[in-house]
């Protein structure tokens, strides 16, 4: 998922409520506001569409926003013109007070177990989980296949050794760089932080309590074997980047375009990147790699992606009226229930299903190689979504430093450790 909440569905801006028709008069509009991935927001503006014309009993639009989500979601309630569906994560416990339950929801009870833990509030439940994501080395299997001579064994990667010799062997291509590293402040300070911060224990539990420790100041990342190790795999991928040269360069289309024409043959994003990948080369294959941090092949981390749940639906309680809820509830259950809405979520969305009453999976390669982590085990937990508000920002940008050579990585650690602590 981008995981920038400034990512959005192109707003389609609709006539308000005042409107003379009589048809349109007995219409409840129901608003949406949201980040639904900038990479599959035609298709979510098809579903919308097609859900629109099912009924005439509700009318789904889409609001505008410019610049942050939340800062639009709570100036609206400010001016007391709150959406009815609004796209989160780990802020809907800020805004939990506003939010309906879902709890006795027969959407939640399909859902799967810790699907929505997120956004629980004692025994309410916040929002609907809308999918799971995964991220690591994205690669082109074309490429990888060439530079190894044969066929590519995405298992053969479980140590830095391996992904260095990987590097190595794309790099002797002709006109081929290893590895597209994307600058942006979501990806380095969201995604890639997961990594170190996901491997600090073996379950969620102590990945938290990792997190309390350094912001504790009981644990020093320069004296961390994972935090070096996690910055050393960060240095063979800032020596192997396509745009070493301005690391801050390149956009994230432009990473995606690598990729897809085999300029790169790997690049560090998620699977929300398969729609614009595919669409850029329907012929081309792509996996999923963990990223490594040591040599010890036997550890778990080193074998393992980022999965989780990365957004979820939530319906305002505070400003909408019953039957505003009420559309907004049938647009879900249309979309998690109906063949028309899981065929836009699974086929068109590319969404891997969290229902088990979905029984369509996504049938490409990516999502397939996620799906096959998932039932191995071998995953990290998405820690990232524990983090406060402002934290991908303030390690991003911390990131974005040592990716340019502006800092060394003690002051790396110095400029986390700094962070975590004031919190």
């Amino acid at each position: 998922m981008k995981k920038a909440l400034a990512l959005l569905i192109p707003a389609v801006l609709l006539a308000g409520c005042g409107n003379d028709d009589s048809a349109a008069a007995n219409t409840t509009r129901v608003t949406i506001l949201g980040t639904i991935k900038g990479e599959i927001a035609p298709q979510f503006e098809d579903a919308m569409t097609a859900y629109n014309a099912s009924q005439d009993k509700y009318e789904l639009v889409s609001l505008p926003i410019d610049g942050n989500a939340y800062e639009r979601m709570t100036a609206l309630y400010a001016s007391n013109n709150a959406p009815t569906i609004m796209v989160m994560g780990q802020e809907a416990q800020e805004l939990k007070d506003k939010l309906m339950d879902f709890s006795q929801s027969e959407l939640i009870e399909n859902a799967y177990p810790g699907t929505y833990e997120v956004v629980k509030d004692g025994e309410r439940v916040l929002g609907l989980p809308i999918t799971v994501e995964s991220f690591g080395f994205i690669y082109n299997k074309a490429v990888l296949d060439q530079a190894v001579g044969g066929q590519f064994d995405p298992a053969s990667i479980n140590t830095q050794a391996e992904l260095a010799t990987l590097f190595d062997q794309i790099s002797a291509l002709e006109n081929v760089d290893a590895v597209s590293v994307s600058p942006m402040d979501w990806s380095l300070g969201a995604h890639f932080s997961n990594v170190l911060f996901a491997n600090q224990g073996s379950d969620l539990g102590s990945n938290l309590e990792a997190l309390e420790a350094i912001k504790a100041g009981e644990i020093s990342l320069q004296k961390s074997d994972v935090y070096n190790g996690w910055v050393d795999t960060f240095d063979l991928m800032k020596k192997h980047n396509k745009s070493k040269r301005s690391p801050l360069a390149p956009t994230y289309d432009e990473s995606a375009m690598a990729l897809a024409s085999g300029e790169v043959g790997l690049w560090f994003q998620g699977n929300w990147a398969y729609t614009m990948l595919n669409e850029l080369n329907a012929e081309g294959e792509f996996g999923i790699l963990p990223v490594p941090v040591s040599n010890d092949e036997s550890f778990a981390g080193n074998n393992a992606i980022s999965v989780g749940v990365p957004m979820y639906f939530t319906i305002d309680s505070a400003q909408s009226t019953e039957a505003e809820r009420a559309g907004a509830q049938d647009f879900l259950n249309w979309l998690f229930t109906s063949e028309a809405g899981t065929d836009a979520y699974v086929n068109q969305m590319n969404f891997i299903p969290v229902y088990d009453n979905i029984e369509q999976q996504p049938a490409d390669e990516l999502s397939q190689a996620i799906l096959a982590k998932m039932k191995a085990g071998e995953t990290l937990n998405w820690v990232n979504m524990y983090y406060p508000g402002d934290a991908f920002p303030s390690m991003g940008a911390s990131m974005q430093k040592y990716l340019g050579g502006v800092i060394d990585r003690t002051a790396l650690a110095g400029e986390f450790e700094k962070y975590w602590t004031s919190k």
